[in-house]
């Protein structure tokens, strides 16, 4: 990367940082700084190397400028932490994003497929979420005293059917979660 796109880069991160107030680091941290251990912090919660703009706009203000080489290095020692499988798949099963370029210096295809086991739970978990949702509404309905409005038999038939299915489709997609989990048991 050349001297001019990081200084567009430089004022791209100062001027959203300015409109929105944003700081990453306090003026105490700043005038206080380790910035092997900012870096260390900031490799362990998957930040890109670029996070040190906004680190200088922060500190700017107070006059410090943050010393890139302790930064990177540190960095470094917290990507060691990251980009390990078992935390890609915990971001995906969280439902987070995951940039496995971030993890350059590690083995990519082994952190994109623990992220992908975590995604699909985190998929069939969702899909359980919503029959269960789906399941609780229709027992409701059934299960409602108003004697004013009360279902025509029809209208509780098909409840019912839909009942039904949803029953197997939740039995099959808790089926697919358990596999999913048990799939990812050796990350």
């Amino acid at each position: 990367m050349n001297s001019r796109s990081l200084t567009r880069i430089f004022m791209v991160a100062a001027l959203l940082c300015g409109m929105s107030g944003c700081a990453s680091l306090s003026k105490s941290e700043c005038m206080n700084a380790s910035w092997e251990d900012i870096g260390i912090r900031d490799g362990a919660n998957g930040r890109p190397e670029e996070y040190l703009i906004q680190h200088s706009t922060a500190c700017a203000k107070v006059h410090v400028v943050p010393d890139r080489g302790a930064y990177l290095h540190g960095r470094e020692q917290g990507l060691a932490r990251f980009c390990v499988p078992t935390r890609a798949y915990q971001i995906g099963e969280s439902g987070s994003g995951f940039d496995a370029g971030i993890c350059r210096n590690f083995d990519q295809d082994r952190l994109q497929d623990a992220y992908d086991k975590g995604r699909e739970v985190n998929r069939l978990g969702g899909e359980l979420s919503s029959i269960d949702g789906e399941m609780r509404d229709i027992n409701v309905r059934l299960e409602d005293k108003d004697k004013e409005h009360p279902l025509e038999k029809k209208e509780r038939d098909a409840l019912m059917f839909r009942l039904g299915v949803l029953t197997v489709e939740r039995v099959n997609t808790q089926r697919s979660y358990d596999d999913a989990r048990y799939r990812a048991r050796d990350l």
